[in-house]
């Protein structure tokens, strides 16, 4: 990863100063979500898929049924963008104009690769663990017919920016004695409770990994 100031596809051109290029900054950003937009390009048309991912080291992996495009894209070397955002808060200025958002956000660029059928019972093992902590210990593992019919392909992050904004809005000197409130509305992402499968047997009891689940933030 080019640290210094990123690349010419990463490098921020406008508020500059929001952005960070370093793999601590990345992967704290990447790292606050499990949802990503994958872009890429077929016979000349754009295309953005959303889907889960899962960073481990300095790789994003990414997992679906064999015959997504997407995948069959990335797995034969095919060239994406990758873009994450965690939303924090809404930014309430005095004029329409510096209305804004607090977020987290990260942009990665890169070539696909498939990952070898040796590793990828362990990735999927891995994307379980990441979506529900605690739930892998209690599921079966997969049968050899799910394995051969899921795809699982990984993104270098050798090529990636954050950008980030905090703190209160930036009104104009002008617009300072005005009467109209100013300040941050803060959102976060909150767990609900459980609802169980209408075919689950009555006497199966919540388990306390998920009743005391806490989404990534």
């Amino acid at each position: 990863m080019n640290e210094k100031g990123g690349t010419a596809r990463t490098r921020l051109k406008r508020l500059a100063a929001r952005g960070e290029y370093d793999a601590q900054s990345v992967n704290a950003v990447l790292d606050a979500q499990q949802v990503c937009h994958v872009a890429y390009v077929v016979d000349g048309e754009p295309r953005i898929i959303p889907t889960l991912y899962l960073r481990r080291g300095d790789h994003l992996y990414l997992h679906g049924n064999r015959q997504s495009a997407l995948l069959k894209h990335l797995a034969a070397g095919g060239f994406a963008c990758l873009s994450v955002m965690s939303l924090d808060g809404v930014v309430v200025a005095r004029s329409g104009f510096h209305c804004s958002m607090n977020y987290r956000s990260a942009v990665v660029f890169g070539n696909g690769e498939d990952v070898p059928a040796g590793e990828r019972e362990e990735i999927l093992d891995a994307f379980v663990e990441a979506l529900v902590p605690g739930h892998l210990a209690a599921v079966r593992k997969p049968t050899p017919q799910e394995l051969a019919a899921t795809a699982v392909v990984r993104l270098p992050l050798n090529e990636a920016s954050t950008k980030i904004r905090t703190g209160p809005p930036v009104d104009a000197d002008f617009d300072l004695d005005s009467d109209v409130w100013a300040g941050v509305i803060p959102l976060r992402s909150v767990a609900q409770k459980p609802v169980p499968s209408p075919d689950l047997y009555a006497d199966i009891e919540l388990p306390d990994y998920i009743r005391d689940y806490q989404p990534p933030a």
